[in-house]
């Protein structure tokens, strides 16, 4: 007996591979993760490792022989959803052969004839033990190298924000009290002339309706960036990636210290020396929850599993349970992320209206994921669920936002105690991967005082608050040029120049 606790103590393997789904999850998306979201799955996948385990040696009457069924078991599971993602829309001779029916079988046997080859191969199971063991603890070291590297980087970024030496000697240049700023991204809100040309939609009334609201429209912007962590990372810090952090240049591929920037950003700083507070709203996306802020806001809503967790059960056998729900007249998850979402933006378009109530100076930032999908709302605000690359869910959803924000806007004007201060952009244009498509923006200001008459139709995100300061705040800012840097996701340093193609732009 004593001897049997000896070798089942050995047998780590199976509790060492349980843990490296989860691990070398979050290091891939370690940027967008945040390590307690982890807790749940990794737990699941201990404890699933030892049910495992245990049933393994009431069968198999050896800790090493359990071990290796396992592991084996564990393989299978974690391997079912990455291999039915790679093939899901693979056809050979029109069959699609990414479908659970095809697969779920196939799984099934490759069980049986698992089982069977642990229970009759004539092994050493004791010397694969200590194989498997030592392979696992080197699969595991480079996530662990990984996830450690990041935080570690993120710590020196977080303190290089810090110590930024941000200037003091702003101060309000009008009478009265200094007004309130807004800035509100309405993530992936593309030009009016892209949405006439490639989604049928004449936004016209629109513009024309904040026009008369007294929003000046800036007709031939472009953003700086075609990723939302970039753009608004420059955006409120003034100035181009490249002279925030030499890290952001072409052969790096890491968003590191971006949440950092926008989080903790120049802007922030300067307007909180000036005696503002800070307002902000749960977005939905962790690079851009300033939960910090001296004012929160963030809906009260009840979800089963987060982002992290969803992700890695669609990596993994469960993903049958997750998809075949629909067979058992059970609502989709997708159904519960698309209503969490909906809940998320009406939440921060209901407080918006209410943040001039509250007393002083505000500095208040809404990052608003739409009409950026998920294409959730109808044009009416009926809930929908469309594809991401749906022209109709992106249209349809752009009304819907447009209409909605018309009237917040309308609110927060006619209830400030003083003109505030608006910005509304998109921090990129439509999803879509076409460079133009993609960096065509709306872009409109309320700016009091005459500050309309130092915008020009070509201003981009970068130069916002450069303009605002200098008008407003005693700033001696220069308007930088404004270029528009087009990269795709997997290497969001390597540029392209995108020039501007409207015509009557320069």
């Amino acid at each position: 007996m004593a001897e049997n606790k000896s070798q089942s103590n050995k047998v780590l393997h199976p509790f060492l591979f349980a843990i490296y789904p989860v691990t070398a999850l979050l290091a891939f998306n370690a940027e967008i993760t945040k390590l307690s979201a982890t807790v749940r799955p990794l737990l699941l996948s201990i404890v699933g490792a030892i049910i495992l385990l245990l049933i393994g040696k009431v069968f198999l009457k050896d800790w090493h022989a359990a071990g290796l069924f396992t592991t084996f078991a564990l393989v299978l599971f974690f391997s079912y959803g990455h291999i039915y993602n790679e093939l899901e829309n693979v056809q050979i001779a029109d069959i699609a052969i990414g479908r659970h029916r095809y697969w779920i079988p196939l799984w099934i046997v490759l069980f049986i004839i698992g089982v069977w080859w642990v229970r009759k191969a004539n092994w050493n199971y004791e010397a694969l033990t200590k194989i498997l063991n030592i392979v696992f603890v080197f699969a595991l070291i480079f996530p662990l190298f990984q996830i450690g590297q990041y935080k570690f980087w993120s710590f020196q970024v977080q303190s290089h924000v810090d110590e930024v030496d941000i200037p003091t000697s702003y101060e309000f240049s009008g009478n009265g009290p200094p007004p309130d700023i807004y800035y509100i991204i309405l993530d992936g809100y593309a030009r009016d002339d892209i949405l006439s040309r490639f989604y049928e939609l004449d936004n016209s009334d629109f513009l024309s309706r904040l026009n008369q609201l007294g929003f000046s429209i800036a007709y031939c912007s472009q953003s700086n960036y075609a990723q939302t962590q970039l753009s608004i990372a420059s955006s409120l810090n003034s100035d181009y990636l490249e002279n925030l952090n030499d890290r952001y240049k072409v052969g790096n591929t890491s968003r590191l210290g971006l949440p950092e920037l926008i989080k903790h950003s120049s802007v922030r700083q300067i307007f909180e020396n000036l005696g503002y507070i800070t307002i902000a709203f749960d977005s939905g996306y962790d690079a851009t929850r300033l939960e910090d802020a001296d004012i929160y806001y963030s809906p009260e809503i009840v979800s089963d599993i987060n982002d992290f967790e969803d992700l890695f059960i669609r990596t993994t056998f469960a993903r049958v349970l997750l998809e075949g729900i629909a067979f058992l007249s059970i609502p989709p998850n997708w159904e519960a992320r698309d209503q969490a979402h909906r809940e998320r933006i009406l939440f921060t378009l209901d407080k918006l209206k209410e943040v001039p109530d509250i007393d002083g100076p505000k500095l208040v930032f809404a990052h608003i994921i739409s009409p950026h999908w998920p294409h959730v709302f109808g044009p009416n605000g009926e809930p929908v669920h469309e594809h991401p690359d749906s022209v109709s869910g992106y249209k349809n959803q752009v009304v819907f936002i447009s209409d909605q924000i018309e009237t917040v806007l309308e609110e927060i004007i006619d209830n400030s105690k003083v003109h505030p201060i608006i910005i509304v952009q998109g921090d990129h244009g439509s999803v879509i991967e076409s460079p133009q498509r993609r960096m065509s923006i709306l872009n409109v200001y309320f700016l009091p005082d005459d500050g309309d008459n130092l915008l020009y139709e070509g201003i981009s995100p970068v130069n916002s608050f450069r303009l605002i300061l200098n008008k407003y705040f005693g700033g001696h800012f220069t308007i930088l040029e404004d270029f528009s840097y087009y990269s795709n996701y997997e290497d969001p340093y390597n540029y392209e120049l995108i020039q501007n193609k409207r015509n009557g732009c320069p």
